[in-house]
């Protein structure tokens, strides 16, 4: 394998000190335009890249942030990856991305590894993780989780008022005069967690409208769990509530099995808001969170940590909307 270029041949074929081309490389301002700009022109016909971790290692910064998410089988999940890929850019970070796979003996070993690479912090989304393990990482290293209600220690949290995001939906059900609810959501282990805060946000907000839940195992058929909970002889009756668009996208085809149509027959609501439910083949009514505001929030809370890492952990709160489109 051809060895990369180091500074070491930079400063032999320019025919200047070492230290000379660690400043011009640095953006020093003692080193003149002139000896700057041919130690670069330099740097680059060699194919010089710099070495990120050497960099770390000898502690002059860290411009590696960690990301975990649960899996990407979730559209949402991809857009937060663009929103964080765009605003670490800005921010000269590269982001280094992995998945949990939805376990909490994977997110552990995932988050150790992370600590062992000496990233700039960690940014964990929708953990399965119990909050005693994620207060023990945010000792050491700069952690912010999205997706969970306050933890405690030093780990920093961005979350959407699931609270207000369940009380758009009950507002929205009674106006349309939807009399039942189903709560639908997929089994996925550890992380139940959040599907069991989503499903109490909903009881507070839907008082005394009758609600169900139902959690839907792998390759369970859809159709027949949803007939058992379609009332009979009444029309404009069901309202199923859906933990994300995803699952959205297999509950709709689900119904037409059953000749029902999402908005007519049973209404459909969704989280999430992604581009799946904007797809005119979808067309989801679904609850909003800004991706934008919570992975800009998330860099905040970690660039803070990084300069004070005893300030007091921050619970930060993003507001929802509903978009409704025909399936409600």
């Amino acid at each position: 394998m051809k060895q990369r270029p180091t500074q070491s041949d930079i400063a032999r074929a320019a025919g200047v000190s070492r230290g000379l081309v660690s400043l011009a490389l640095s953006g020093s301002s003692g080193v003149s335009e002139e000896s700057r700009a041919r130690i670069v022109t330099i740097a680059d016909e060699l194919g010089y890249v710099r070495n990120i971790g050497a960099a770390a290692l000898a502690g002059k910064f860290h411009s590696t942030l960690g990301f975990v998410l649960p899996d990407l089988r979730n559209p949402f999940y991809e857009t937060l990856v663009a929103e964080l890929q765009q605003s670490s850019t800005e921010l000269d970070l590269l982001p280094l991305i992995v998945t949990s796979l939805n376990r909490s003996d994977h997110e552990a070993q995932v988050l150790r590894k992370l600590q062992e690479l000496d990233v700039a912090g960690v940014i964990v989304v929708s953990p399965v993780e119990p909050p005693e393990e994620l207060i023990k990482q945010g000792r050491s290293l700069p952690t912010v989780v999205i997706g969970a209600g306050a933890i405690g220690g030093a780990v920093d949290t961005v979350h959407m008022d699931e609270n207000a995001a369940a009380q758009l939906i009950a507002a929205h059900i009674r106006e349309r005069g939807w009399k039942r609810i189903l709560h639908l959501s997929s089994e996925i282990d550890d992380g139940n967690v959040w599907v069991d805060n989503r499903l109490k946000a909903l009881e507070v907000a839907l008082g005394q409208t009758p609600l169900d839940s139902a959690l839907i195992q792998a390759d369970q058929p859809l159709s027949p769990l949803i007939a058992r909970f379609v009332p009979q002889n009444e029309e404009h009756s069901l309202a199923i509530v859906v933990h994300n668009d995803r699952l959205a996208m297999d509950v709709i085809p689900a119904l037409h099995r059953l000749n029902l149509t999402a908005g007519k027959d049973v209404a459909v609501i969704s989280y999430d808001d992604t581009h799946v439910a904007q797809r005119p083949e979808w067309s989801l009514t679904s609850i909003h969170q800004d991706a934008h505001e919570l992975i800009q929030t998330a860099l905040n809370h970690v660039n803070r940590r990084q300069n004070d890492d005893n300030a007091v952990a921050i619970n930060s709160i993003v507001q929802p909307t509903l978009t409704v489109r025909t399936t409600s």
